[in-house]
């Protein structure tokens, strides 16, 4: 018999055969560590992305510099990003992922002064309010024309604001409201009547580069005179004569918000009307106010959205004391998420089962230029609910984990029980609705908390400088004529009331002309109009942070700041129906005519109203907005980490990836950095890690534009490559 007819098998040996189909999973491949700035994504975070199309779509594109345009508005582009460059270089070989930092504007929890981050003008509280810098507001009212007889002016809305340097002014010019003829006057603080053609004469003068000009412009942003095209709008040229641009390109002030949502809806976009510019800072302190935004970056958040009404009962109804339920605040996006993003919530639905009493809702992430006619969505999170027990708990499908900086251990620790699934908001629960211990399971997200505001300030006869308000005047200053101020002292008595601007509420559900009405968002609106369909750019400016005194912790859980308050709750129990027509009107639910007073919010939801939009808002970058490069070397020669927010946020972004348990890297590169401090602590890191190297740039080789202002090109060249090397060999 042949051998071949046999099977020989050793004992205790046992042939199976090896299924390589499925080929193992290999270890992640070890790749760069770039620091450096970014037009969007989480900061101060090490971030992996495996492709360049992923960084795009995470961190933005790359920025080469001089992008002038709108910077108070749009953002600093004026600098290279050279981060970005180096990320994109890398990731087009192919051959690894890589982690990016992106940097925002820290401070050391010991900071002098100095080392503060964010900005401020350049002011003096001691000299005249209307010379010595700060933030100055144009109030523009309805009235025509005014009568020293009447004394009322009406109510004036913010409609702009002015960032100016000591030593210069802007004030209005023209004709003086009761004066009765073109006096050619000039001041701040005197009321001024506005003509037919609705356009308004600005000086601004300055001792400092000799400046005097007189500037024509007005609201209508079809027009060349449209304010934010007639004014300087670069804070970055506000700088010192010759610092980064040529000393005749210094302008003593900048642009910053413009209201033309709240100028439209005041009918005050053209046509005759009374205007009057008045410092902005608090009554009680010249130097607190919008001028003041020195603090570290600020991550931007949604208020807190509140529950429904139960029961319908009316009598001592407050939206304000209902229930809170939760909140977002933005994973590490500074200013650029209330910039850009808005939320809305859908699909309110009360339970409809017998096993639970929880009803679902969906959270939905919108552009902030978006509408209701065209909805663009970056992540919606459906059938969520606030049952601690779901798997569909808001907090699960969301993420509730965010990170703090140990200033101790000199590391990020992450808090929270579930990951995060959003790419930009995490949750933040009321502990109540975490325990599981609400009064009701039967509550759902039906309104918000507003933004902050400036409060508004009523001008009394006689008149006074109020207490905690956000303006300011003195005898002398405040006047309708020449005949005197709005002071006791003065020969004419005015009354009114100044506003601060706030994001327009849907009224209608029809607003917009929507096929279908119950896809109408209530709640905020940011069209142009309230029945446009285009958005409106200014909206933004409504919801930044007003100024250093709104850490994260103000947020509707205690007294806001003095002079300040928050926009109106709102509220789905204030909707209303007329015939077959629903409208919000505020107070409506107290006063008995909404659809749920007296009856049951379900009534609303089985009519498919179940949605309305809230906005982000106190979003914050702690970036010096006058610097081209706020991270430029120059900046920071010979600085500490107290002494200098941009070295203590470079130091501490190294810092982060100090620990090698945290992430695995080859190298690490911040570009564009040349202090020999901070490059050598970067050498220092990667040899305790023993497992990377540093790629440093050095100093003297090339001074780009954007560290200091040079007259020609050849200046610019470094001392040479001898010189460099024996500097380098020196360390």
């Amino acid at each position: 018999m042949s051998v071949k007819s046999f099977k020989f098998v050793s004992p205790g040996v046992f042939i199976n055969e090896i299924d390589n189909s499925f080929v193992p999973r290999s270890s992640d491949e070890i790749g760069p560590v770039v620091v450096g700035r970014a037009t969007r994504g989480l900061a101060m975070q090490p971030i992996k992305v495996q492709s360049y199309s992923e960084f795009v779509e995470v961190f933005g594109d790359t920025v080469p510099g001089g992008g002038g345009g709108d910077v108070s508005r749009d953002g600093n582009y004026q600098s290279p990003m050279y981060g970005t460059f180096a990320a994109k270089a890398f990731l087009a070989s192919n051959v690894a992922p890589l982690t990016y930092i992106r940097l925002l504007g820290e401070e050391a929890t010991d900071a002098t002064s100095a080392g503060k981050a964010g900005w401020e003008t350049v002011h003096d509280a001691s000299t005249a309010l209307n010379t010595n810098g700060g933030a100055y507001g144009l109030f523009l009212f309805t009235s025509a024309s005014f009568s020293t007889g009447s004394g009322g002016i009406g109510t004036g809305s913010l409609a702009a604001t002015w960032y100016v340097n000591k030593s210069a002014s802007i004030q209005l010019s023209g004709t003086l409201a009761g004066s009765g003829s073109d006096a050619a006057a000039q001041g701040v603080g005197k009321v001024f009547e506005i003509g037919t053609d609705g356009l308004i004469t600005a000086v601004v003068t300055s001792s400092v580069g000799s400046w005097n000009k007189k500037i024509k412009f007005g609201f209508d942003d079809s027009a060349d005179t449209f304010v934010r095209k007639v004014f300087n709008t670069n804070p970055q040229l506000a700088t010192g004569q010759g610092e980064f641009y040529a000393s005749a390109s210094y302008t003593p002030y900048w642009l910053g918000e413009s209201y033309e949502q709240e100028v439209r809806d005041a009918s005050l976009e053209t046509g005759a009307k009374l205007a009057v510019i008045l410092p902005l800072a608090l009554s009680s302190s010249a130097t607190t106010g919008p001028h003041s935004k020195r603090v570290a970056r600020q991550e931007a958040r949604a208020g807190w959205f509140i529950s429904q009404d139960l029961d319908g009962t009316t009598s001592g109804w407050n939206p304000a004391n209902q229930s809170k339920l939760f909140r977002l605040i933005g994973r590490g996006h500074g200013e650029w998420l209330h910039k850009n993003v808005k939320v809305s919530i859908e699909k309110i639905r009360a339970s409809t089962t017998t096993t639970t009493d929880y009803g679902t809702f969906s959270v939905v992430l919108r552009r902030l230029n978006d509408t209701d006619n065209r909805v663009e969505i970056l992540e919606r999170f459906d059938n969520c609910t606030l049952d601690p027990a779901s798997p569909n708990f808001i907090a699960r499908l969301i993420g509730d984990q965010y990170s703090e900086w140990d200033s101790t251990q000199r590391r990020l620790k992450t808090y929270g029980d579930y990951p995060n699934q959003s790419k930009y908001v995490y949750v933040d629960l009321d502990e109540a609705v975490r325990e599981g211990a609400m009064t009701s399971h039967l509550s759902l997200p039906f309104g918000f908390f507003g933004a902050p505001r400036y409060s508004s300030v009523a001008i009394t006869t006689p008149a006074v400088v109020p207490t905690n308000a956000m303006v300011r005047w003195d005898d002398g200053l405040l006047s309708v004529d020449s005949a005197g101020p709005l002071t006791t002292s003065g020969s004419v008595a005015v009354s009114g009331t100044l506003v601060f601007p706030a994001a327009r509420l849907r009224v209608s559900a029809s607003d917009g002309g929507l096929a279908d009405a119950r896809n109408a968002y209530f709640g905020m609106s940011n069209t142009r109009t309230a029945t446009s369909t285009r958005a409106d750019l200014s909206v933004a400016d409504m919801h930044g942070m007003l100024d250093a005194r709104f850490l994260q912790s103000v947020d509707h859980t205690s007294s806001p700041p003095a002079g300040t308050t928050y926009a109106e709750v709102f509220t789905l129990d204030n909707v209303k129906k007329v015939g077959s027509a629903y409208s919000y009107e505020s107070g409506s639910f107290t006063g008995g005519s909404s659809v749920t007073a007296g009856g049951t919010y379900k009534t609303l939801l089985d009519a498919g109203y179940d949605r309305f939009t809230a906005p982000f808002y106190g979003g914050f970058d702690g970036l010096d907005v006058i610097k081209p490069d706020p991270f430029y070397n120059e900046g920071i020669s010979g600085a500490t980490e107290n002494g200098s927010s941009a070295y203590y946020t470079l130091k501490r972004a190294v810092d982060t990836i100090a620990d090698p348990e945290s992430l695995d890297m080859n190298l690490l590169v911040v570009p564009g950095l040349t202090n020999d401090a901070l490059t050598t602590h970067m050498i220092n890191v990667c040899e305790e890690r023993a497992d990377a190297m540093a790629l440093i740039d050095l100093a003297d080789v090339y001074n780009p534009s954007h560290e200091k202002y040079e007259s020609s090109a050849s200046a610019r060249l470094g001392s040479g490559v001898d010189s460099v090397t024996q500097a380098l060999k020196g360390r």
